[in-house]
């Protein structure tokens, strides 16, 4: 490593260097164009889709700055929900429109497929194991989902002149 590596990691700094930041970026990026694409499997019209890669692409980014898988469910969750509430409101559509599609790529898929292998091969310990960690990263997401449509609908309560609670 060069010597001003080496200095800032002694000094204690964590920045995060050029060559993890574009792996960040591409990442998103690829996300972010198949959160379009599942748009479209969604039925998704006009501004949807790119409104849909947007999201999907600012929640991988900004999952993409923590290593804790489970924090990495929680944040992306978070991201995506608030994203999508407030391209609902902006562009009037309901928020369902921008859950589906942007869902797709955040879900443990490749956990489920290597869960159902080690379920057929008969190693049912570590299926099980699997099962516990996609019922974790899918509760992260789910509550990330609803703190965000607790919030909103709160604000809204407020903002109608309702009382909340």
């Amino acid at each position: 490593l060069s010597d001003w590596r080496c200095h800032r990691r002694r000094n204690g700094h964590r920045d995060v260097d050029a060559a993890r930041m574009t792996g960040i970026f591409l990442k998103a990026l690829g996300a972010g164009i198949l959160c379009a694409m599942c748009s479209v499997r969604f039925n998704g019209h006009g501004k949807d889709i790119p409104v849909a890669g947007f999201i999907g692409f600012l929640a991988a980014f900004a999952m993409g700055f923590f290593e804790d898988l489970y924090l990495r469910a929680f944040v992306s969750g978070l991201v995506y929900s608030v994203t999508s509430e407030i391209m609902g409101r902006i562009l009037d559509k309901p928020v369902a429109v921008y859950y589906a599609p942007v869902l797709v790529p955040f879900v443990p898929g490749k956990l489920t497929f290597v869960m159902m292998g080690e379920f057929v091969t008969g190693d049912k310990l570590a299926a099980l194991d699997r099962l516990a960690e996609i019922l974790c990263i899918s509760g992260m997401i789910a509550l990330a989902i609803l703190i965000v449509e607790t919030v909103f609908r709160q604000f809204d309560e407020r903002k109608d002149g309702k009382t909340a609670l």
